[in-house]
């Protein structure tokens, strides 16, 4: 029976298990680096993460008493809010009586002058009370009943006056007006003047238009 010789063969696959064991060996320790590096990764993310939130929580509870002022500031700024409407009110139609105030002061013609502005409720006497309505009586005296009816014409251009009618016009002599102009001359006795005396009736609008400004003025 030949011989057969099995040293080499058996040298060559003890070779090649020690070079697979090695292999197997780094791999481990590759995993296991790879396991450390992201482990460590994940502890100091986590540890940033607990410091950003113990900052934020610290931002918090300095804040808190900024907040809480806030709230109060919100609470009571709800309860005014009723006020702070009916004098966004009461603003809207002390401007639009100035508004129509100056707009009436411009509209006069020249030796006309003015000498009361009175208002009334439309709703005394009993009748319907309109709160977006007031009567308005302009008394004043002017040079010649012309220019009262020029009066009465430029008033009626005012957008917010409706109404415009004449109540009543005299000759008059005015000593307490004391007037040194009219009919364009200078008086040489300017306590006693001859004149037109008018009173014009009308309504102003105190509600607020589609449209209107916010200042309380009708636009033109």
């Amino acid at each position: 029976m030949p011989s057969i010789n099995m040293i080499a063969p058996r040298r060559a696959e003890k070779l090649r298990r020690e070079r697979n064991m090695r292999r197997l060996v780094f791999g481990i320790m590759a995993e296991l680096a790879l396991a450390v590096a992201l482990a460590g990764w994940v502890v100091v993310d986590v540890h940033s993460m607990n410091t950003r939130i113990a900052a934020l929580d610290k931002q918090i509870a300095t804040l808190q008493p900024v907040v809480d002022e806030i709230k109060e500031y919100d609470a009571a700024t709800s309860k005014l809010q009723p006020k702070l409407k009916l004098l966004d009110d009461a603003m809207s139609v002390t401007m639009r009586w100035y508004n129509t105030l100056n707009k009436l002061t411009e509209s006069l013609p020249p030796s006309t002058y003015l000498v009361r502005v009175s208002s009334d409720d439309p709703g005394k006497g009993g009748a319907k009370k309109d709160d977006g309505q007031r009567n308005v009586v302009i008394g004043g005296v002017s040079a010649t009943q012309a220019l009262v009816g020029e009066t009465m014409l430029r008033i009626q251009t005012i957008p917010d006056v409706t109404g415009v009618q004449l109540h009543y016009t005299r000759d008059a002599t005015l000593p307490d007006y004391n007037l040194t102009f009219l009919n364009g001359l200078r008086s040489n006795n300017p306590r006693r003047v001859l004149a037109i005396e008018f009173e014009i009736g009308s309504q102003l609008n105190l509600s607020q238009p589609k449209g209107a400004k916010e200042d309380g003025g009708s636009q033109t």
